[in-house]
């Protein structure tokens, strides 16, 4: 596991999104939930990566909720891998999703997945055994799967970590050189 640096800040750990920051992201939503995350929870800390025509919104409204010690829009950075290592797990809660790399590259650094069942990705890829899916744009859902991801077992934990890199072997070059063969001789 690579350790980066950690600011200070996020010493005891954080929770990840990576996305640009614009409507289908839902980075609104998610900031609004972790809202109401810290009141029961106020060591609780989310870092998104990215940039985009929503960051100003979104920085208005981290500061309109007093979320400035726990929700921290870090830009866009070009190796996203170090993060995956370091946080406790990786939350897509985008509107719609097509197909969802973000998240087979979550599930290819090992990392824990809470998504939303947005169509045309995360809910064909994270499934029921390889992460949390929750109702897209529901934050009561939300905030019953995140709690759920942050009490889950270390053996449940690893067990949908070991079904997810199963299933992104499905994504690697012999396999899509196997299959396009396949179509090209049969």
């Amino acid at each position: 596991k690579e350790v980066i640096e950690i600011d200070p800040k996020l010493n005891n750990g954080y929770y990840l999104a990576i996305g640009r920051l614009t409507k289908q992201k839902n980075f609104a939503f998610l900031i609004n939930s972790f809202q109401e995350i810290t009141k029961k929870k106020n060591n609780i800390k989310l870092v998104i990566l990215g940039k985009g025509e929503n960051y100003n919104n979104l920085k208005l409204q981290i500061n309109k909720f007093n979320l400035e010690n726990n929700v921290f829009l870090e830009g866009h950075k070009r190796n996203v891998f170090k993060y995956f290592f370091n946080c406790k797990a990786f939350i897509l809660s985008s509107l719609w999703e097509d197909p969802g790399f973000v998240i087979i590259e979550a599930m290819l650094s090992n990392t824990l997945i809470l998504s939303s069942d947005c169509s045309s990705g995360p809910k064909e890829i994270v499934g029921n055994n390889r992460g949390v899916l929750f109702n897209n744009n529901s934050q009561l859902d939300f905030i019953e799967k995140f709690n759920l991801i942050t009490s889950i077992s270390s053996k449940e934990k690893y067990k949908k970590k070991v079904n997810a890199k199963k299933f992104i072997k499905k994504f690697t070059l012999p396999c899509h050189y196997k299959n396009l063969t396949k179509i090209i001789y049969d």
